[in-house]
């Protein structure tokens, strides 16, 4: 063996070694007297490093449940729970302002309008003052007020790969509109209950000057005795806002002027009857009417008298009609022929007539409409008033006989248990 092969042999021996071992040095092969050409070491693969990289982005990127994500979205969730009743809260005072507001608009609108009619003497002049004031505050108010501002609803991000960062953006942006939402709550739910108060204000306003009008109607209503109960009925169906052919509504301005257009009829009424009782033949027909409501059992009379009286003359006849109501008490209105004022202390029919008029009137009365309506009159006027005159004593042609037949004994027995 040759040096040089001594040198190959030591050499193949020491590469082996580094590569076998990967330990001692260049030095320590020079001291054993070799040659060394250095050779690249193997590198060791470290699996665990890349599949935690790949781990990471997953969970970044789909692992919305895992870890910082789950908690991110537990967050956003319970945001979004908390503010709901918030939301509900601000959607009522909205309704509660809206309501506000169409109540005091109108509010307004009846009370102006009734205090641009008010007339003199019908109702305080103060409180026609306050609710003119009411009124206007309650209009006021309704222009002052502004609409509603809430902030719009969030649109979330409700895919089933949401990252975490997206969730806590959500989270931040619900407490921030939850806090914008509950100051314009707050203002919103403050000027609904503002309107509320000022409808109200002006309502009990309304109320308060229409009873004061009611007031005067029954003090003027007392001072009119002499007007016509049919002018009377209407002041006070104005008073008590009810009654046959009241349609008004409770303190409008319509019953205030129908009120109003009542009493004004009645005071014409009362002042045509002041008239009439200054008239010469009044102290006839005075008399008569005072007969007639003797026998009338309490039951409103009003009266007319009339040349003519249902297409008769007075010229040659005694004529007299009735017209009679049950509601209000039961009342009639009856209308004579001047024939009857002319003749009435010399011709007993003149007064059957008037008793037989006064008959019509009272099937009004409870206990006698029974009497009229069931199976011995079945309804017939004219039998009924001749009959209930026959047994009120005035058995002559007058009480109806001459015109409408003279009634059966029974018919006369049943009217006489009206008496």
């Amino acid at each position: 063996m040759t040096q040089t092969d001594t040198v190959e042999e030591a050499a193949t021996g020491q590469v082996d070694e580094v590569q076998e071992a990967q330990s001692g040095t260049v030095e320590e092969a020079a001291v054993a007297g070799a040659v060394v050409v250095p050779v690249e070491p193997r590198r060791r693969r470290i699996w665990w490093i890349p599949v935690l990289a790949v781990g990471i982005a997953l969970a970044g990127s789909t692992g919305t449940y895992l870890g910082a994500g789950y908690v991110a979205h537990e967050l956003r969730n319970e945001a979004i729970r908390d503010v709901a009743p918030l939301d509900e809260d601000a959607a009522d005072a909205v309704g509660d302002l809206r309501a506000g507001r169409t109540l005091a608009t109108a509010a307004a609108a009846d009370g102006s309008a009734m205090a641009g009619v008010v007339v003199a003497g019908l109702g305080s002049a103060d409180l026609a003052t306050e609710l003119g004031e009411a009124s206007q505050e309650a209009a006021d108010l309704v222009e002052d007020v502004e609409d509603p501002a809430l902030p719009e609803p969030i649109v979330y991000d409700e895919s089933s790969v949401r990252p975490a960062w997206t969730s806590i953006l959500e989270m931040l942006a619900t407490r921030a509109r939850a806090a914008d939402v509950a100051e314009e709550r707050d203002r919103v739910a403050d000027d609904a209950e503002a309107l509320a108060a000022a409808a109200r204000a002006a309502e009990d306003a309304r109320v308060a000057f229409y009873e004061s009008a009611t007031a005067s109607a029954a003090e003027a209503l007392a001072g009119n005795q002499h007007a016509t109960y049919e002018s009377r009925i209407e002041v006070q169906h104005g008073i008590d806002q009810t009654g046959t052919g009241w349609a008004q509504t409770r303190n409008s301005v319509g019953a205030y002027t129908a009120l109003a257009a009542a009493l004004d009829a009645m005071h014409a009424s009362a002042n045509a009857e002041a008239a009439r009782r200054a008239a010469p033949e009044y102290a006839v027909h005075g008399g008569i009417e005072d007969f007639a409501r003797s026998l009338a059992h309490g039951v409103n009379l009003d009266f007319r008298w009339a040349h003519v009286v249902n297409g008769l003359s007075s010229d040659e006849w005694y004529s007299g009609t009735a017209m009679y109501r049950y509601t209000d008490g039961g009342w009639a209105t009856i209308e004579l022929s001047h024939s009857i004022g002319w003749h009435w202390g010399e011709d007993v029919n003149a007064k059957a007539v008037v008793v037989h008029e006064v008959g019509h009137a009272q099937v009004v009365r409870p206990e006698c409409e029974p009497l009229y309506s069931g199976p011995v009159f079945n309804g017939d006027d004219e039998m009924w008033a001749t009959a209930w005159a026959i047994a009120s004593g005035y058995d002559v042609p007058g009480s109806g006989i001459e015109a409408y037949g003279r009634p059966s004994d029974a018919q006369i027995a049943e009217a006489g248990k009206c008496i």
